[in-house]
């Protein structure tokens, strides 16, 4: 079995042979081969003759053979009237396209790569014509891969940059292009100057000037037309030296102190060059650097505060360029300083400023130095100026103080000024020492209870403070003074002048005094303490509880006793039943508001306190109201009298008692002096006494009626109906009073105005009569009698017959019906005159005297009417 196998392999392999060794003959046999090009990563197209022999014949199979392979590439298989396209996966790919629709047909290689170079046969199989065979040669072209660019001694240039160079160097580079097929043509331009042409390699010698800086040298290496040529260009980097260095403005005076600040520029150096700064032989260091965007101009910032020392020496600027020999530039000047004055103040020669006391006279001196020089010197005294006077010497640059005092200590500068400006000199202290006195001059008081220990401090202005040492006296009324010493069981000392005085009795109380003693001498005049009581304050008394709403309330009290100290008060607002709290109110006044009650049943508890503790508390009960609810329903109106409601009650009810006693003696004076008034038409009663209670009724309240209810309220008033409507308000009457058409009706009746003849002129005593007053009153309060009152008088006998006669009536005042017996009254100059409503309208008047039976029933009845309206307002009045 075995023996079989390999007898199978071996004819295989004889068998295929054989065939390579056929196909091998037919390419030797074909015609001349067509040679292709394409570059690597493009395209290509190799044609193929498909057309058969016969006529009628057609394609049954296409095969692409590549040279080196023993199996087919491509092939195309339409035999069976399907389509099938193949293609070998390891040499083509997806890259191969067979297109029969094209003349001739070709097959279309994609992304060439340098293997698919070599030579192509494609067999076509016909059904009937005899197979054709078409041989190419593709060659495909590779461009080099890079360019190597070598200097002249030997070392690749790398980057695209070429130096730098110095300015007339010779160069000299070459140029080799590294692999592509065929050989490439290696070529050096520059700007559009063909400077060396080979293949493979090319070599370029030129030298360098200043205007070759930035000139770009490319190299070229070319393989075939159709391919883009592989370049690479250099820019040529040189080293220059400036072309020249400035200082911006050139020489100025400099002021000392000022900071100034100086610029430098120079101009053509490649690179920058390093700018540095010089003071003579000093290099500066406070410089900034900068250069400008195209490289040209680099500049250096120096920024200095010059000195007075440095007048006279040369300020330069220096640029150098490391690389070049012979590449120093420099500019600079010699610097001119001005300075604002230097001022100095100083003691004189034999003042020792630590042992000037009061009363001693002390020197000073202002040293200045300037340029420019200086116009004037100021001295000044804890900045304030310093002008000559009394004791106080001002002579050019010296000042001179005489008997100096705690008040002339201080600190001293002298100031002086030139074109520059001015200048003050550091302060000069001035320490003028004193003996200890009390920094307050006024008596201390310090309030301490029994058993307590207060702590005095001796506060003393002395110069100097220390070493300082203290004395302490106490006196009183009881007691004369004595001195307390450290070893008393109720004193301590401490270095600062502080006591611990301890009251254990009221004996303690009086004045505690303290001296001081420094090296200069000891204080004078004592400094004082008053030791007084204190103790807790006293409670608040008559707090009264005001304001009260149904949330809020406000609390009075009277602040009592402070204790000696002051006091502060405070609130506290409980519940009743709860004894919950709900306010904690608290201030420097004894009067509170607490608001935003939610408990009706409060108790308030109100204390005072001061440092010494707090008073006793006093409780106060108090019930807010209920909360208001509305009604839909007329209900009970709770008025609740306060101090002001109660205040305006009692003045009214005194106006009212005035008014009753004032119009009871206006009756009782005029009632004799009465007159009779003119005679009118009858009209009713009603409405006669309702004009004239609304006519003389001018203060009344147009509330009245509503205040009184009582009374009989008035259907209308005197000015509403002006004119009368002829059958509606009642008859009119001419001027002699008589009446017109129509008849009386008892309701109100409008008044109209008219005026009378002219009789002789009524004198001074034409006034209200004591009957008219009666009368006036009966008029007020008729409402509040019966209607009936046929037992009254009739009023022509209340005036003398001859009134109307003998006096001139000067003007009307108005008319209205009085009673039921049909008569007028008549009111002219304050006089009433009664006129019997007759034919011939003649008024008549009677007289009467006060003690009259009728003016003593008019008194009657007007304290019958006050009584009525005031205390019973339900009580008929007799008739």
């Amino acid at each position: 079995m075995t023996l079989s196998r390999l007898q199978l392999v071996l004819l295989f392999i004889v068998l295929n042979y054989h065939v390579d060794s056929q196909q091998e003959v037919l390419i030797e046999e074909s015609l001349e081969v067509e040679s292709v090009h394409a570059p690597t990563g493009g395209s290509v197209e190799l044609p193929c003759d498909i057309h058969p022999a016969i006529a009628e014949d057609r394609v049954g199979l296409v095969i692409w053979y590549k040279q080196g392979h023993e199996t087919p590439i491509y092939s195309l298989d339409i035999r069976e009237g399907v389509t099938s396209h193949w293609s070998d996966a390891s040499t083509l790919g997806t890259r191969a396209t067979f297109r029969t629709n094209a003349a001739p047909a070709v097959l279309v290689l994609t992304r060439l790569r340098p293997e698919d170079s070599g030579q192509y046969r494609c067999r076509v199989d016909f059904i009937k014509s005899p197979t054709k065979n078409t041989r190419l040669n593709l060659t495909v072209l590779i461009p080099p891969e890079r360019l190597l660019i070598l200097n002249q001694d030997g070392q690749e240039i790398e980057g695209a940059v070429l130096g730098p160079y110095d300015e007339d160097t010779p160069v000299n580079m070459t140029c080799i292009a590294i692999g592509g097929r065929p050989t490439p043509r290696v070529s050096w331009w520059k700007s559009h100057s063909l400077l060396d042409n080979a293949e493979g390699k090319a070599t370029a010698s030129f030298h360098l000037r200043r205007t070759d800086y930035g000139t770009e040298i490319t190299c070229q290496a070319v393989t075939d037309p159709s391919i883009k040529p592989l370049t690479r260009t250099l820019s040529v980097d040189m080293n220059l030296r400036p072309l020249w260095v400035r200082i911006d403005g050139g020489p100025r005076p400099l002021v000392a102190g000022r900071v100034a600040s100086l610029s430098c520029l120079a101009v053509g150096a490649r690179p920058s060059p390093t700018l540095s700064w010089w003071k003579g032989q000093v290099k500066l260091n406070t410089v900034a650097h900068s250069t400008s965007l195209d490289g040209n101009v680099t500049s250096s910032v120096l920024t200095f505060s010059p000195k007075i020392e440095d007048s006279g020496r040369v300020l330069s600027c220096r640029a150098v360029q490391p690389t070049l020999v012979h590449s120093t530039r420099e500019d600079g000047w010699t610097m001119e300083i001005e300075y604002l004055p230097i001022v100095k103040l100083s003691f004189g020669a034999n003042i020792d400023p630590d042992k000037v006391v009061e009363g001693s006279d002390v020197y000073m001196e202002c040293e200045v130095r300037a340029n420019p020089p200086h116009t004037g010197v100021v001295f000044t005294h804890n900045d304030a100026p310093v002008r000559g006077g009394a004791g106080v010497v001002v002579a050019n640059q010296s000042l001179v103080l005489q008997k100096v005092s705690r008040r002339t200590g201080g600190t001293y500068s002298c100031g002086a000024r030139s074109r520059l400006g001015q200048t003050t000199s550091a302060p000069l202290t001035l320490d003028v020492k004193y003996v200890p006195t009390c920094k307050y001059e006024e008596t201390t008081f310090v309030r301490a209870a029994r058993g307590e220990i207060v702590e005095i401090r001796c506060e003393l202005d002395a110069n100097p403070k220390k070493p300082m040492a203290y004395r302490w006296w106490f006196n009183s009324s009881t007691h004369n003074r004595r001195e307390l010493k450290s070893s008393a069981h109720h004193t301590a000392y401490d270095e600062l002048g502080t006591i611990q005085y301890v009251i254990n009795s009221s004996d303690d109380y009086g004045w505690v005094q303290c001296l001081g003693f420094n090296p200069v001498g000891g204080q004078i005049q004592p400094c004082l303490f008053q030791i007084l009581p204190a103790e807790k304050p006293s409670s608040p008394k008559s707090c009264e509880v005001t304001n009260v709403t149904f949330d809020s309330l406000a609390v009075s009290c009277v602040p009592g006793y402070d204790g000696g100290l002051q006091q502060t008060f405070q609130l506290e607002v409980y519940e009743a039943e709860s004894g919950a709290l709900l306010r904690n109110l608290s201030g420097h006044s004894a009067r509170f508001a607490a608001s935003a009650l939610t408990a009706r049943a409060l108790v308030l508890r109100v204390r005072a306190a001061n440092a010494k503790g707090a008073s006793d508390a006093l409780l106060l009960n108090c019930r807010l109201p209920a909360h208001p609810e509305r009604r839909t329903a007329a209900g009970p109106v709770r008025v609740e009298l306060t101090t002001l409601l109660v205040t305006v009650l009692v003045a009214l009810g005194l106006l009212a008692v005035t008014v009753a006693v004032s119009a009871t003696m206006c009756y009782c004076k005029y009632c004799s002096n009465g007159r009779e008034n003119n005679e009118k038409t009858k009209k009713p009663q009603d409405d006669t006494s309702d004009v004239l209670l609304a006519s003389l009724k001018k203060t009344d309240s147009s509330d009245s009626v509503d205040k009184n209810p009582d009374i009989i309220p008035i259907k209308s008033k005197l000015g509403d109906c002006p004119t009368n409507t002829a059958g509606k308000l009642g008859p009119t009457f001419d001027g002699h009073g008589a009446a017109s058409d129509g008849q009386y009706e008892r309701r109100y009746t409008p008044v109209r105005f008219q005026r009378l003849p002219q009789t002789a002129n009524v004198g001074a005593n034409a006034a209200w009569q004591p009957c008219d007053a009666v009368y006036e009153d009966w008029l007020r309060y008729k409402n509040a009698l019966p209607l009936d009152t046929s037992d009254l008088l009739p009023l022509e006998q209340l005036r003398p017959a001859d009134a109307f006669a003998s006096r001139r009536v000067n003007t009307l005042r108005y008319y209205a019906p009085a009673f039921p017996d049909e008569r007028v009254s008549v009111r002219n100059n304050g006089v009433f005159y009664n006129k019997p409503l007759s034919d011939h309208g003649t008024p008549t008047r009677s007289k009467f005297s006060p003690t009259s039976p009728l003016c003593e029933r008019y008194r009657n009845r007007s304290e019958q009417i006050h009584r009525a309206i005031s205390g019973e307002p339900d009580t008929v009045v007799n008739k």
